[in-house]
């Protein structure tokens, strides 16, 4: 078939194609006309449901408000309440601490903690002192004064359990000793002082030192009875709330809400809980003193929030308003985009019928439904002009695919011409001159490979080989080439004409300016996964500057010599070695000048086969 009877096929093709297409596309757009019909319908189904989805959404959030605000009022009653009795519960305790560094420096209990010996006089005067502070405030139950060797005198030593093992413990003593007379507060003297009737006090503990000599005199144990607890409890209601002890043991208030504490939260945070008792949802509120050894549990009232009438009024007008909008936006709709629509689809369904892609030619509205018919016409205007791009691009497909089989002829023609010219030789006694052709047969064989871009490393290699021979030809005795080619890696793919432009650029301008005879040495291993292959020169070598300027892609293409150009140079090949690898630190040149040139690269480590390259 002739290649203008293939193109006009090819056309006739493509506009069966076309036809078929515009067939199918006519079809679509009638079922999608006799669907538009329901569009409107579809369209109010549409916007009542979401007026309905509004409406439900708005009930739930009003339910979601009304819950809210209950749990908000709930949290600020709690949080009020247990910030009061915080409050006075820590100036409560600042007061005690004042008695207790008014007993410390009482003369009467100064003179005590001084006395070398025991004195009846003294220590009765030193008790008399004590009471005398302790008479000036409520809730006092008791005060303990220990010397350091061990004689002590108290209050109300009759009602207590004192466990003196645990005082004499180092790290019941350290703890007190560590704040170097600071006041530390403890349940029940930290379990070394507890009431014989089984009830708790609050024990302020402090290392007393002598004003003069500033050395440790004694210890004080201030005991505080919990009536003070119940006292502020009461004042703010009762009921509601339960002082424990930061481990959970109860001090006073409510006792039943002393099991919705949490041991361990954080010192200083209020921790809101929602919890059931008696089948009824509650607000418990917990607080853990920052510097005390207390804790507040709280309950709080549970009340139904009352929705403001405003928000009432506000929540109807604005139903109201979305009704009004959403009936204004079905009006809009339908007449704005739903019947531009359709006569768009009308007008498409004509210009279809002709088989032909034609612009729309209609009236439409200056908004998206105009941008939208613009838009088609542009689309139809770009296709149109590709399929005219196509055709020609195929017509220049199929002239070009005419020239290649013209093209093939030549490669063989020139083996054809060179084995005949290589048997006349022979034929005639000229054992050189065939010997000659023969090599460049097959350098020009391996050279061309079928087109092939990546060949093995064995073919590459014996590229080379018929290239230096030729060459030998040429120079003479002046040549010497070299190879150690791993034998694993003889049938790993490179790209193909690396090393023959590497090895021209040994000859030309290494080992030939030289002027005295020279080697050229091709060695490759495999190490990991690449390839490391290097060629070396005896020649001319190179500076450090010629080095950084081939590096830099600033060297120049090797220049033709008699004729003879290779039409690669080290440039170009650096170039290509580095785009088939991905990078740029795969090529690097040693050198010495006067001595030798060494360049040395790395390839990725592929097996392929040349059937499956």
């Amino acid at each position: 078939m002739k290649p203008e009877e293939s193109i006009e096929k090819s056309n006739q093709e493509s506009k069966q194609d076309s036809a078929q297409e515009s067939k199918a596309t006519r079809k679509r757009l009638r079922k999608l006309l006799s669907r538009q019909r329901s569009l409107a319908a579809e369209l109010r189904a549409v916007i009542l449901s979401a007026l309905l989805i509004f409406a439900v959404a708005a009930m739930i959030s009003t339910a979601f408000i009304m819950r809210q605000g209950a749990r908000d009022s709930e949290i600020r009653e709690s949080e009020n309440l247990i910030n009061s009795v915080a409050g006075s519960i820590n100036a409560s305790m600042g007061n005690y601490r004042d008695i207790s560094r008014l007993i410390m420096l009482n003369k009467d209990v100064t003179a005590y903690l001084r006395c070398p010996g025991v004195d009846a006089n003294i220590t009765y005067d030193a008790r008399a002192g004590v009471f005398d502070v302790l008479n000036v405030s409520n809730h006092l139950d008791s005060c303990f004064i220990y010397r350091n060797d061990g004689y002590f005198v108290s209050t109300g030593r009759a009602e207590y359990n004192v466990d003196y093992v645990l005082m004499n413990d180092d790290t019941w003593r350290n703890t007190i000793l560590d704040k170097r007379g600071g006041a530390v507060v403890m349940v029940n003297a930290g379990g070394a002082i507890t009431r014989k009737n089984g009830a708790n006090i609050i024990t302020i503990a402090r290392a007393i030192y002598d004003i003069q000599t500033q050395e440790r005199t004694g210890l004080l144990l201030l005991n505080i009875s919990t009536n003070m607890l119940d006292t502020l409890i009461n004042l703010q209601g009762g009921t509601k709330l339960c002082v424990l002890a930061s481990d959970g043991m109860y001090l006073s208030g409510n006792t039943d809400l002393a099991a919705y504490y949490e041991a361990g939260s954080t010192p200083g945070d209020i921790l809101h809980r929602e919890v059931r008792i008696d089948g009824k949802r509650q607000m418990v509120s917990s607080y853990t003193f920052p510097d005390l050894p207390l804790a507040i549990v709280c309950l709080s009232s549970t009340g139904r929030a009352v929705l403001p009438t405003a928000y009432l009024v506000v929540l109807s007008i604005l139903l109201l308003g979305a009704l009004i909008a959403i009936v204004l936006s079905m009006g809009l709709v339908s007449g704005r985009i739903t019947r531009p629509i359709l006569a768009m689809v009308r007008t498409m369904e004509k210009t279809q019928e002709s088989g032909h892609m034609e612009k729309l030619e209609m009236d439409a509205p200056h908004n998206e439904i105009g941008t939208l018919v613009n838009s088609y016409n542009s689309l139809i205007d770009s296709l149109n002009d590709l399929i005219s791009r196509l055709l020609e691009k195929e017509k220049s497909v199929r002239r070009s695919e005419m020239r290649v089989l013209h093209e093939q002829i030549k490669p063989h023609f020139l083996y054809n011409s060179i084995a005949t010219i290589s048997y006349m030789a022979y034929e005639a006694g000229a054992v050189k001159v065939y010997e000659a052709l023969e090599t460049l047969a097959n350098f020009y064989r391996n050279f061309l490979s079928k087109g092939d871009r990546n060949i093995p490393v064995k073919k590459e290699v014996a590229i080379v080989r018929d290239y230096l021979t030729l060459q030998k030809l040429r120079y003479g005795d002046i040549l010497a080439d070299e190879y150690d080619i791993a034998p694993a890696i003889q049938d790993r793919m490179m790209p193909k004409l690396l090393l023959q432009p590497l090895v021209e650029n040994c000859i030309y301008h290494g080992i030939r300016p030289k002027g005295e005879p020279g080697v050229i040495r091709i060695s490759a291993y495999p190490e990991e996964d690449e390839i490391v292959i290097s060629v070396y020169d005896s020649g001319m070598g190179m500076t450090e500057e010629q080095i950084e300027a081939v590096m830099a892609g600033d060297g120049a293409l090797l220049t033709e010599e008699d004729g003879q150009g290779s039409g690669f140079g080290l440039k170009g090949t650096i170039e290509r070695i580095r785009y088939f690898c991905g990078r740029d630190d795969v090529v690097k040149i040693e050198s010495e000048p006067g001595e030798y040139t060494r360049i040395t690269f790395r390839i990725p480590n592929v097996i392929v086969t040349e059937d499956e390259e």
